[in-house]
């Protein structure tokens, strides 16, 4: 198994660890000296203290989900540098209503091989949004609306990010997954303003597609549209579930939907829909490959409010 799929797997351990509230399984996926920045729950050094500051402390839940998208990883030797954005739902079922506290926000996880066995070394976290009952969430640090970020962020693109510490990456990617990871490289970019990491996802004559029209034409237009717009709240989240990559040669074709359940209002979730996925955009992006690396060269953006088939691959419109 690459070095990659198993990172990935043990993320996802990490991820239902903090779902189901299991303490001992956090403490097998840690170092001994495991160090903790999150923007939620403080700073921490060493196993013990870390899962201190990750156990659950409000009152007790009956409900608990997370969803892992943008998954990144780039691998060098015993070291490893991976980034995901994490949906999380917590809440409590009477048995007639469910009442909820949903969450969002960045991991940069730093990984080491320690005897043949992948372990986190330091773990970062940036809180971008929550809605719905905060009481439930005991002593954590909630995004201030009035200041740029919410928080002082705990993550710096420029030197967290997983293309900042391994450049190059030692495990073949295939040409889906090369992709994939360059589409997450425009969501990380974009929402951490490393506008460099950013535009290297995409050619200098980009087309920028806002439904049927053009929002923008060239890359230097759409970096400083971005920039006006990313300080319109505390902090963005360009979560993507990818459906589809079509390759055709050095052409390629990019289906995919933009995960906002914090934007799209509590009307959507209710017992019923708690396992269904909303989604506000869709993206039909288009890559060319040229010097070994793709590029997108038009984004098209169609908003609206959609949620997945059975299949996971058809949607609906519910506007």
């Amino acid at each position: 198994m690459r070095k990659r799929d198993i990172i990935k797997q043990k993320f996802e351990e990490f991820v239902t660890a903090l779902e189901n509230f299991q303490p001992e399984k956090i403490g097998e996926l840690v170092t001994e000296d495991v160090r903790g920045h999150f923007s939620n729950v403080g700073e921490s050094e060493g196993k013990d203290e870390l899962i201190k500051s990750l156990m659950w402390k409000g009152r007790e839940m009956n409900v608990s989900r997370r969803r892992i998208t943008n998954f990144v990883v780039r691998t060098e030797g015993d070291r490893a540098q991976q980034s995901a954005y994490v949906m999380s739902l917590i809440g409590y079922d009477n048995g007639s209503f469910l009442f909820p506290f949903e969450f969002g926000g960045k991991y940069v996880v730093s990984w080491r091989d320690q005897d043949g066995e992948w372990k986190i070394k330091e773990i970062r976290y940036d809180m971008d949004w929550e809605k719905g009952n905060t009481y439930f969430a005991e002593g954590w640090s909630f995004i201030d609306y009035k200041i740029y970020a919410g928080h002082k962020p705990v993550i710096s693109s420029e030197y967290d990010s997983p293309w900042a510490v391994i450049p190059e990456n030692d495990e073949e990617l295939t040409e889906e997954e090369k992709i994939i990871e360059n589409m997450f490289k425009y969501s990380f970019g974009l929402d951490n303003c490393d506008w460099a990491l950013h535009h290297d996802s995409y050619t200098d004559d980009i087309i920028f597609y806002a439904d049927s029209s053009v929002m923008e034409s060239g890359a230097g237009n759409l970096i400083n549209n971005f920039k006006n717009t990313s300080h319109k709240e505390p902090a963005l989240e360009h979560a993507v579930k990818i459906v589809d990559i079509q390759i055709d040669g050095d052409e390629a074709v990019l289906y995919g939907y933009r995960i906002e359940p914090h934007r799209l209002g509590s009307k959507n979730l209710n017992r019923d829909t708690l396992h269904q996925s909303f989604y506000s955009a869709k993206y039909k992006n288009l890559l060319r490959k040229a010097d070994g690396q793709w590029k997108m060269y038009e984004i098209h953006y169609q908003s609206g409010v959609f949620f997945d088939l059975d299949d996971g691959k058809h949607y609906v419109d519910l506007v």
